[in-house]
């Protein structure tokens, strides 16, 4: 990966990154907008994405310690959303090249509460009764005649 090992500066030797998981590119419209201002909606493409944060490229400048919400797209148009906003907070901003700006967008995941511990309702249980076994079929030979029903004995 690119993110596990860098060049020194002197190109000797290795040193090991400081990342907690390894990016993923990606080409992903996305519409953000202030979390105090929803009506005000810009328009960027995630270039980048981890499970703590994303680069988010944009036109428009936002300034570091900006809290956000960012809305995936299906489209090019900014009309289908992907899926529900996150909320982030830009922790950089950088021109990269003429007329874009870069965002460094950290993920502010919220904290997973886990449900209490129910004791366990302990089901009736039936003992454990051993089974009949099958009945086999018999062929009986029947001989209807005037003197009533005769059974051939093998």
């Amino acid at each position: 990966m690119g993110d596990d090992m860098f060049l020194s500066g002197d190109n000797r030797s290795l040193r090991r990154g400081k990342r907690r998981a390894p990016r993923t590119e990606t080409c992903r419209p996305c519409l953000l907008w202030p979390k105090e201002m929803p009506d005000l909606t810009y328009q960027g493409v995630i270039t980048n994405v981890t499970p703590y944060g994303m680069c988010v490229r944009m036109m428009e400048s936002i300034p570091a310690g900006s809290l956000v919400q960012i809305q995936l797209m299906r489209d090019e148009e900014f009309k289908y959303p992907l899926s529900a906003p996150v909320e982030g907070m830009v922790v950089r901003n950088s021109e990269e090249e003429v007329g874009f700006m870069d965002h460094g967008v950290q993920l502010l995941r919220k904290a997973i509460s886990h449900a209490t511990n129910r004791p366990v309702a302990n089901a009736i249980r039936r003992p454990v009764t051993a089974r009949k076994a099958r009945t086999r079929m018999h062929t009986i030979d029947l001989h209807v005649t005037d003197r009533g029903i005769r059974r051939n004995e093998r």
